[in-house]
C-alpha cells in the first residue's frame, strides 16, 4: 500500500484511487503553500457563499421576528382599547343602574306619601 503523501512537482496533487474513493496527496511543502493561500483568502469561495447564505437566513429571521413583534404590539394596543371600552361600558351601566335605583326609591317615597295622604284624607272624610 502506498502512502497518502505522494510526490508532485507543483501544486497539482497526485491522485490515488483507494477502493472506490479518490484521495489527493500533497507534499509537506505543497500543504504549507495551500495553507498560506487559504489564509490569504484565495480559495475561500465556498466559505463566502455559505456565510452569505447564513447571513441571508439570519436577515430573514430578523425580518420575521420584527414582523411578529409588530403584530404583537398591534394586538396589545387592540386589547388595551377593548379593555378601555369595556371599562367605559361598565361605568355607563353603573351610572344607569344608580339612576334607576334613585327612580325606584322616589317611586316608593311617592307611593308612601300617596298612601299617607289617602289615609289622612279618608279619616277626614269619615270624621266629617
Amino acid at each position: 500500500m502506498m502512502s497518502f503523501i505522494g510526490t508532485s512537482q507543483d501544486l497539482v496533487p497526485k491522485v490515488q484511487q483507494i477502493g472506490n474513493e479518490k484521495h489527493y496527496c500533497f507534499t509537506i511543502l505543497q500543504s504549507r503553500e495551500i495553507a498560506k493561500l487559504l489564509e490569504l483568502g484565495k480559495y475561500n469561495d465556498s466559505l463566502v457563499s455559505s456565510l452569505s447564505l447564513a447571513n441571508q437566513r439570519f436577515e430573514l429571521l430578523i425580518q420575521k421576528k420584527d414582523s411578529i413583534i409588530s403584530f404583537q404590539s398591534d394586538k396589545l394596543e387592540n386589547y388595551s382599547m377593548v379593555q378601555q371600552n369595556n371599562d367605559k361600558t361598565i361605568f355607563l351601566l353603573e351610572e344607569r343602574l344608580a339612576r334607576q335605583e334613585k327612580k325606584v326609591k322616589r317611586g316608593k317615597l311617592h307611593k308612601i306619601l300617596l298612601a299617607v295622604s289617602l289615609v289622612a284624607l279618608g279619616t277626614l272624610v269619615i270624621s266629617n
